[in-house]
């Protein structure tokens, strides 16, 4: 089927102009200035203020001018993660996207239905003069996926509005009414190197084939983490035959859990065949510890050797800060079964023979939590030698015991599903709590239709999930 088969017609076919336009993190001036143009044409007033945000107005349709404004909002950027074998250039190409009538994907890449599908929905109401709504101010928010760098600076004084549904969740029929905050720690650890040596060969090391996945709602699920396992994989061979290490790569996004590594080391030329069958070892004792890791892939490759690499103390610092980083799960929500209440993803690892450099981002549902993690990092980090800055601090969205537009979306649900929606908390950062932080009482929502593996290359969304969402967003829209 082709994209513009889809019902209803006028979301897919905003959605399939976005996918077109390149517009992952970093990268959203062109989907800014097509939503300015997509509001010139339209004679709607618009903003783009200085921190790359756009804010399209609307006014009420007949008999709602004056009703109290409602803030619809959503996310400019995308994640950009892609097969390996995908050539694709994400920075300045259009994904590919493919149906089959029940999914939308893209073709070896991330869909961007995180968060395309919110401009999407919004574009499409404000593109529609019979779809009845009170006045709407629709706030485009860039790039949310690196630390909500929009909404911290977006001006929040053309913004007049006190409800606020935002568009940026995953699950049909669940409505998110709390998320965590989160930090991002950036930490830099010096190694001591060495000239490398006629008596040595190099290796090249590669893990791949994890699950990855969202490092916050996925961060729970017992999925691996490429950069933790590799650490893993250099201390078991390492301890079979002294290695020094030229590099060590994995990941790309902080807020992605690492799906692959690779490491380039040296060794003594006798030891290659010792090396080559520990890892095979090594990739037979995990795959049997690992059944969620069904598609684990381990290799060993003869390689070029490099002009450095670390000493003896250069591997071992190295090897026991990838091993005894935090990560993962730190507290578990004692309100909310099984979820994450804390946790710290290593999300970017990048070591050379001089220097171990990391990227890791925070997450807590209490901001106490943020604080004890941020300090448990910062001390161990300061106790290998390193040191450590945080940036792109964002603030958590406390759950609101009255909230009349919860009210209002639950009545409207329950008589178009004839069942109640699940009221949730989420353990990932929405820009709910920026806009928490800026409007003093604002009653939030967040919503969104069924997507699937977010920030990987199998991220699918549901058609038919996209047209109920869509049906309960005008219903919303006309009720309030």
């Amino acid at each position: 089927m082709r994209i513009c088969d889809l019902k209803p017609e006028s979301v897919f076919g905003f959605f399939a102009e976005i996918s077109a336009i390149p517009h992952g993190s970093g990268n959203t001036e062109g989907l800014a200035d097509y939503c300015m143009e997509f509001a010139k044409k339209r004679n709607l007033k618009a903003v783009k203020d200085s921190g790359g945000n756009v804010i399209i107005f609307s006014e009420g349709t007949n008999g709602r001018e004056k009703s109290e404004s409602v803030i619809l909002q959503g996310h400019l950027d995308m994640v950009c993660e892609k097969n390996p074998d995908c050539a694709l250039d994400m920075q300045s190409e259009p994904i590919t996207l493919c149906t089959d009538g029940n999914y939308i994907w893209a073709d070896g890449t991330t869909l961007g239905g995180d968060d395309g599908i919110a401009i999407a929905y919004i574009l499409a109401v404000l593109d529609d003069p019979s779809v009845p709504h009170p006045p709407i101010e629709a706030v485009f928010t860039r790039d949310e996926e690196i630390g909500m760098l929009g909404a911290a600076e977006l001006d929040f004084s053309n913004i007049t509005g006190k409800r606020l549904i935002n568009i940026d969740s995953e699950e049909e029929g669940v409505f998110t009414v709390s998320c965590a905050g989160g930090i991002t720690a950036h930490c830099r650890v010096p190694l001591s190197s060495a000239k490398s040596g006629c008596t040595l060969c190099a290796l090249e090391i590669e893990i791949g084939g994890l699950t990855g996945g969202h490092s916050g709602t996925d961060i729970g699920k017992n999925r691996q983490n490429a950069a933790k396992l590799m650490g893993s994989l250099l201390e078991y061979i390492n301890n079979n035959a002294e290695i020094g290490i030229a590099h060590v790569l994995s990941g790309g996004k902080t807020n992605v859990i690492p799906q692959s590594a690779a490491a380039l080391i040296c060794a003594d030329k006798n030891n290659a065949d010792l090396i080559k069958n520990t890892v095979y070892d090594f990739y037979e004792a995990i795959q049997r510890k690992m059944p969620e890791e069904p598609s684990l892939t381990v290799s060993v490759s003869d390689a070029a050797m490099p002009d450095t690499l670390t000493d003896t103390n250069g591997t071992r610092k190295l090897i026991d800060a990838l091993i005894n980083i935090p990560n993962g799960v730190r507290a578990v929500s004692p309100e909310t079964d099984g979820m994450a209440e804390t946790s710290l993803n290593l999300g970017i690892l990048r070591a050379d023979a001089d220097t171990l450099d990391t990227d890791c981002l925070i997450r807590s549902n209490t901001e106490n939590g943020k604080r004890l993690t941020m300090r448990c990092l910062k001390e161990f980090i300061a106790g290998i030698g390193g040191d450590i800055s945080f940036s792109a601090d964002y603030p958590s969205w406390e759950y609101r015991n009255v909230s009349p537009l919860r009210d209002i979306m639950t009545e409207v649900y329950e008589k178009m599903y004839a069942a109640p929606p699940r009221i949730e908390a989420i353990h990932a950062g929405l820009e709910c709590g920026l806009f928490a932080d800026k409007i003093a009482d604002i009653d939030m929502v967040s919503i969104g239709p069924d997507i699937e593996n977010i920030h990987t290359p199998r991220e699918r969304m549901s058609v038919a999930s996209v047209a109920r969402t869509w049906n309960f967003l005008l219903k919303i829209l006309e009720k309030m």
